[in-house]
């Protein structure tokens, strides 16, 4: 069994998207949300980032806001579950660092050896052939930032230049190497059979196996949160400056933000707090 070192007094988690949702979508600020954070860590509510995002970033970002929970990076691909706060490993996990880690998709170089022969064949750019330059031109990241965007594991990001009857080509291929797409705010990202719903629901495990009643909020703004928001007991909209909000089909009501990123994301949850 996995045994946090202090228990949460809440039977809620939160596991929110990042760019767009718990970050402003142009700037990548939280500041409107701070408030709201701190009130979920004085609740000793967890605040569990499921991101296309990075280990770096994730790590970065967590000290940055003052967090210690765990993460879930690059749509699903692993979780990083601090050692600090859960003194045996989860099942499936390894030692990585600081963290136990759990792996559910495919390593970057296995990503990269199937995608290579499809890349002539489609107008595409992958992220780890693009400068350091390139990618703080397509993000708005400064130089360290887009160093840590670039340091992938499980997944590969695609800057997609073809057309819509060529994206669906190049996915029936990818399927046939084991390989799927989700599409983020910015990139398309190529990735093993997973996604940010399994992610959650194993995460979720977790944390029941010392509270049973454990229910999830979770938030996001795109079409690679879909599966996340239909495993969550409280689905939540965030409203995009950029672009629609995806289409979600969940059995439970969903909540839509009137506020955009993490002003609405905030909202969101303070409205939540005091209902459920």
């Amino acid at each position: 069994m996995t045994t946090a070192t202090s228990n949460n007094d809440s039977k809620i988690i939160v596991v929110t998207d990042l760019d767009g949702t718990l970050l402003d979508h142009y700037n990548y600020s939280a500041e409107p949300a701070l408030a709201t954070i701190r009130k979920l860590q004085k609740r000793r509510i967890p605040l569990i980032f499921n991101t296309s995002k990075t280990l770096a970033e994730c790590e970065a970002l967590s000290e940055k806001l003052g967090l210690s929970d765990p993460f879930i990076v690059e749509n699903g691909s692993a979780t990083y579950y601090p050692k600090r706060r859960f003194r045996t490993a989860p099942s499936g996990a390894t030692s990585h660092g600081v963290y136990w880690q759990v792996v559910a998709g495919l390593r970057h170089d296995d990503i990269q050896a199937r995608l290579a022969p499809l890349k002539s064949d489609y107008q595409m750019v992958a992220l780890s052939d693009c400068s350091l330059g390139d990618i703080c031109a397509a993000t708005g990241l400064n130089m360290t930032a887009a160093q840590r965007a670039q340091n992938r594991h499980f997944s590969e990001p695609l800057i997609w230049r073809d057309s819509d009857d060529a994206l669906a080509r190049f996915r029936q291929a990818l399927a046939g190497l084991g390989l799927t797409t989700l599409r983020g705010g910015r990139f398309l990202h190529v990735l093993g059979e997973t996604d940010k719903g399994q992610a959650l629901t194993a995460i979720q495990d977790v944390y029941r196996q010392t509270q049973n009643d454990v229910v999830s909020i979770a938030l996001g703004d795109g079409d690679n949160d879909i599966a996340m928001l239909q495993a969550a007991d409280y689905p939540v909209l965030i409203r995009s400056p950029a672009h629609a909000l995806p289409r979600l089909n969940s059995a439970r009501p969903v909540i839509i933000s009137d506020e955009t990123g993490p002003a609405g994301w905030a909202a969101s949850i303070k409205h939540l707090l005091a209902t459920i």
